[in-house]
């Protein structure tokens, strides 16, 4: 039985860079259900025995200062195709800041490891393109530091042992504190958001925290089960528009009016896993949703301005009205700006 494990720990091994964490599920679905440090124990004796002048064991420290192996051929010592080059070299450039300072990983790096090139061969490689011929504008991205990394490490951890954690985060501009079961992280419009449960009184319900609005952790001698939760929560974010939390619990067929332009612009991205375009006569376009309506939807609806009209539902078509106005009479009358109370009641105007 532990040969047969071993086997198939060098069989995965021989297919992709693997860590404690990913074998481990793997290795279950094969009906071998040990702990990580019998994973551990495992690959650090086949990293000994597998050390051959034509095959060997690559390691290195991944996301999280996860140690990675992979076995590595000598022969792939001087062989990346273009193609591969070309896949890593606009991962490498198209990752954001953020992920660069989490993950820490260069180029040169990655092919290092996934390949077992050279540094010596990767300068005449990396003329096939040069770098400056890709940019990331990083427009919207959120500046994280080195105490977000820290905040994503623990996170993750989480997430993966399913420990409920002690949160005090800023809503709007209220510290907050809640325990908090942390279900999944999501990137979404330039931050990362971590998605789950959180406890008031006795009861339990979704809710959305952004990691930039977090200001400590602590993790809790407390796990909990995700059975259910997983269902639950996929259903809450397939409803959405969006992200962002609603008190309004209620399906909106959603119906846009998109001049011509907008609508070749709108058309060609995804915003809701239920929408639908139709073109007009007239070469403007109709989109519509089946959603939830919350503060998301009515600020992306207005940040196109006249380009985009609400026809239905009325309710939604009545609240962009007053909002606008809102915003005229803010103008006109010089009024101050306003840090909102409660953005989970998309209907709120002036609070």
């Amino acid at each position: 039985m532990q040969i047969e494990r071993i086997l198939a720990v060098i069989r995965f091994l021989s297919i992709g860079p693997e860590t404690v964490a990913t074998l481990n599920p793997k290795l279950k679905s094969l009906g071998y259900d040990r702990s990580d440090r019998t994973i551990y124990r495992d690959l650090t004796k086949i990293s000994e025995v597998l050390n051959t002048s034509h095959i060997h064991v690559a390691t290195s420290e991944g996301s999280f200062r996860k140690r990675t192996w992979m076995i590595v051929s000598h022969k792939q010592e001087t062989s990346i195709s273009y193609q591969d080059y070309i896949s890593l070299f606009l991962i490498e450039q198209f990752k954001t800041k953020w992920l660069k300072k989490v993950t820490g990983d260069t180029l040169k790096q990655i092919i290092d490891v996934n390949k077992g090139i050279s540094i010596k061969d990767f300068s005449e490689i990396a003329q096939l393109v040069p770098s400056n011929s890709v940019e990331n504008s990083n427009w919207s991205e959120f500046i994280y530091k080195a105490k977000h990394k820290k905040l994503l490490q623990i996170i993750l951890k989480a997430i993966t042992k399913r420990i409920v954690l002690k949160i005090d985060w800023y809503n709007h501009d209220r510290l907050v504190e809640c325990n908090f079961e942390s279900h999944r992280l999501v990137y979404h419009r330039g931050t990362i958001h971590l998605i789950g449960c959180y406890y008031k009184s006795s009861n339990k319900s979704n809710h959305v925290i952004e990691l930039d609005s977090i200001e400590a952790i602590k993790e809790l001698e407390i796990t909990f089960n995700m059975k259910g939760n997983q269902t639950l929560l996929d259903d809450d974010l397939q409803t959405k528009f969006g992200i962002h939390e609603t008190n309004d619990e209620k399906i909106y067929k959603v119906v846009l009016h998109i001049s011509k332009s907008n609508g070749i612009y709108i058309s060609n991205r995804f915003w809701h896993n239920t929408q639908k375009f139709k073109v007009l006569s007239d070469g403007s376009y109709h989109m519509e949703m089946q959603c939830k309506i919350n503060i998301e939807l009515v600020g992306w609806i207005m940040s196109w301005l006249e380009h985009v009209k609400v026809l239905s539902p009325a309710i939604l078509k009545d609240h962009i009205t007053e909002r606008l106005e809102y915003v005229h009479k803010m103008y006109i009358r010089n009024l101050e700006v306003i840090s909102p109370a409660n953005t989970n009641d998309w209907k709120s105007i002036g609070k």
